[in-house]
């Protein structure tokens, strides 16, 4: 894999002129011989921007990712912050080069990043997807350049019909982004489609889009045979509230029918339902599923029959209970079921759980309720090189949001781990991306062997250097 970046254009003065001997290789072809040069150049002038950022360039078109690490680090310590607009131009001649490959997969990624990032800079190549053989490139294409190609909104609308359900399901969702209410007879008829996935995303805008007309609709749609159908739909009419067609009364009535819903999705959205309806009567409903046997439900109701006592058993009972994901979500609900000082008193309690994935959960809780000392030591305990990934990944994240620089190291050695699969490297790049850290490993993942890598990589950095 080689990158290629086109600087015979580029107008040197003053000390970027130390660079041209180096550029000139470069041009020509010769990137062994440019990286050589910037080199020589540094080695006479260390602070030498120009000549840094052609030593990075020359280690991405080598694919060297070591050479690209040790360079850009060694820049970024000469420099004194990162170079944003040469981050930005890597991960631009990366994307670029995933929207040119064959691989629907690689495509798909790149228009995501790029229309994330607003990388106007590659829209055309994104509009020359358009007419790509996959239906689901087709329509993520069209979506992402929706105001800006005269073609894209018919793209966008032929590909509701697509055969293919996932295509569909991406036009529905763009469409209602960013056409919003007027395409509400879209999403009302994309709302029947064969696919849940498509249903689901149509009756989550018609909620979002508060399209009161889509009520009756929406309560047919309770009764749908998916759950995540049935939970879309009800959490969309607690959004609308009573309408002309479907008032309190009806409302409460859906609102009971998910709350005995088998799935816990549902029977979420159902409290959701309640809150909405206004009914007095339903308030007892709640309180009866503050005793409902999945102590989340519980939780959730009760915080919406407005909390105290009712609220702070039901917490306990999730913190208490027997998986682990229930305790993990007992210290995300304790600020909202018991209020700050009383969640400090439940986040110490499950900071000395035998999960990682509890006590990180927990330790979340203490950094915002007045216990950050505590929280960073356990963290830092998530980075242990036993721990499974994801809590490792995530430990390194709450650490940088803590502005602790080993959470960014962290994320470094962690996507330089040559004994890592491609998915996992992958994964460690979308994690650099919610930390918000740019990093020498995550750099030298932009000449990764694998190209799922590279992409994630460089759309990692792009949403990051997005110029806000």
């Amino acid at each position: 894999m080689k990158h290629a970046f086109l600087l015979g254009g580029l107008i040197f003065t003053g000390c970027a002129s130390r660079a041209q001997h180096a550029v000139a290789l470069y041009d020509a072809g010769d990137y062994a011989g440019a990286a050589r040069a910037a080199d020589a150049g540094l080695a006479a002038h260390p602070g030498d921007e120009a000549l840094w950022q052609m030593r990075v360039r020359a280690a991405l078109a080598q694919g060297d990712g070591p050479g690209l690490a040790r360079a850009y680090a060694g820049y970024r310590d000469a420099r004194g912050d990162d170079d944003q607009p040469l981050l930005r131009e890597l991960a631009v001649a990366t994307l670029g080069q995933a929207l040119a490959s064959p691989s629907a997969k690689l495509k798909l990624a790149a228009i995501e990043a790029v229309a994330t990032a607003e990388l106007q800079v590659l829209a055309d190549q994104v509009a020359e997807r358009m007419t790509d053989d996959d239906d689901r490139v087709a329509a993520a294409a069209a979506i992402a350049i929706l105001r800006g190609y005269p073609q894209a909104p018919q793209v966008a609308g032929d590909m509701l019909h697509s055969e293919d359900a996932e295509a569909r399901r991406i036009a529905v969702d763009g469409i209602g982004q960013k056409v919003g209410t007027f395409a509400l007879a879209d999403l009302e008829a994309a709302a029947s489609d064969g696919d849940p996935r498509v249903r689901r995303t149509a009756l989550r805008w018609l909620g979002e889009l508060k399209a009161g007309d889509a009520a009756p609709l929406l309560a047919q749609a309770v009764r749908d045979p998916d759950p995540g159908v049935r939970a879309a739909a009800a959490s969309a009419l607690a959004r609308l509230g009573p309408t002309p067609a479907v008032g309190p009364g009806p409302l409460g009535e859906l609102a009971k029918q998910a709350l005995r819903d088998p799935a816990l999705a549902v029977r979420l959205a159902g409290i959701e339902l309640v809150v909405a309806a206004h009914g007095p009567a339903l308030r007892a409903e709640l309180a009866t599923l503050a005793a409902d046997p999945d102590p989340i439900v519980a939780t959730e109701a009760a915080i919406a029959a407005g909390g105290g006592d009712l609220a702070a058993r039901a917490l306990d009972r999730a913190a208490t209970a027997t998986e682990p994901a229930t305790r993990a979500g007992a210290a995300n609900l304790a600020v909202r079921a018991v209020g700050k000082p009383a969640a400090l008193a439940v986040a110490r309690k499950l900071a000395a759980d035998p999960e990682l994935a509890v006590r990180l959960a927990a330790a979340r809780v203490l950094a915002h309720t007045g216990d950050p000392a505590a929280a960073t030591a356990i963290f830092l305990a998530g980075l242990a090189p036993t721990a499974r990934l994801d809590d490792r990944l995530q430990a390194a994240i709450d650490l940088a949001a803590q502005d602790d620089a080993r959470g960014a190291q962290a994320l470094d050695a962690a996507i330089r781990d040559p004994a890592l699969a491609p998915a996992a490297r992958a994964t460690i790049a979308a994690a650099h991306r919610t930390a918000r850290r740019i990093t020498p490993g995550l750099v030298a993942a932009l000449a990764d062997r694998s190209a799922t890598v590279r992409v994630a990589a460089a759309a990692a950095v792009a949403v990051i250097t997005r110029r806000d």
